[in-house]
């Protein structure tokens, strides 16, 4: 019989019964990095924009994830906007995100099973689990650090958890937090794409989504846009946009809330994008 993977909560949620045990594991080729930087001309209002996949290369099949992250120096105009979660885990029943920009700090909790006990453990292999958006203002800066960190009150440090049936068949949690990292990730304009000679609007990424989408657009020329979400009855889900733009590539993101903050429901949604004399729209789809 499969066990119910919601007893594994990363640390400051994790609630193991008491029949089970603690074990932290041999040194393995596990890896958690930061990929390729991907550069855009920029986001809404900002000079620059910066997307980095955090990539994840796992020898066993993992439960749980608890990855706490810094990045940048208070005041350095180095904002995290969005965490779009990859396909890899796109089942995952948990993915807990806290971004706190003030103290440049990022947590991300995922549970493969936390409700549902027919949802499998994530696969050995490599691949992106997740990719972090960044805004920044301050033109001077030529890169910034993203890099593991250790938290108390609530406790977090970077590990992967999986689980094991011990030789007495009571099963027993293992763990490898021996995974810190730190990376300098480049912040040049050279990278800026040029400003585009037509209007167009790209599919959000990643479609499906869960804990949040990202909606990229091209403008020849400044002006008025908007851009918004509706559902399937044509009625006014949330604004994402409502301002004069730069001509340029741009985006805004959509975390899947209604314009009061409540949850939106599963299901299908359609985002359309008003500029100057150019309309379009596009269908996305949100699972929980």
């Amino acid at each position: 019989m499969r066990v119910i993977k919601c007893l594994f909560v990363f640390l400051a949620v994790l609630a193991l019964v008491p029949a089970m045990t603690m074990a932290a594991a041999a040194p393995t080729k596990d890896a958690v990095v930061i990929g390729k930087a991907e550069m855009s001309s920029a986001g809404t209002g900002v000079a620059r924009r910066v997307t980095v996949p955090l990539m994840l290369d796992n020898t066993q099949k993992l439960v749980a994830m608890d990855i706490p992250l810094t990045f940048g120096k208070p005041g350095d105009g180095v904002n995290l906007v969005n965490v779009a979660y990859a396909d890899r885990v796109s089942y995952f029943d948990e993915k807990i995100t806290n971004i706190d920009n003030e103290k440049k700090t990022l947590v991300m909790g995922l549970i493969s099973m936390a409700y549902d006990p027919s949802k499998p453990d994530l696969e050995v292999g490599s691949g992106p689990i997740a990719y972090l958006t960044f805004d920044v203002t301050d033109p001077t800066v030529e890169s910034f650090t993203i890099a593991t960190t250790r938290m108390t009150n609530p406790s977090h440090r970077l590990m992967l958890v999986w689980h094991e049936t011990a030789t007495d068949g009571n099963l027993q949690v293992k763990y490898n937090d021996n995974l810190d990292f730190s990376i300098s990730v480049p912040v040049s304009t050279a990278g800026a794409a040029p400003i585009p000679v037509s209007y167009a609007l790209d599919q959000n990424y990643p479609n499906p989504f869960n804990a949040g989408t990202v909606i990229s657009f091209s403008l020849p020329e400044r002006g008025k846009v908007n851009v918004s979400v509706y559902n399937v009855l044509g009625q006014t889900v949330r604004v994402l946009a409502n301002e004069d733009m730069e001509a340029g590539i741009r985006s805004v993101n959509w975390d899947g809330r209604d314009d009061n903050g409540a949850p939106a429901a599963s299901g299908v949604y359609f985002y359309r994008i008003s500029a100057n004399n150019f309309h379009d729209t596009k269908k996305m789809t949100l699972l929980k």
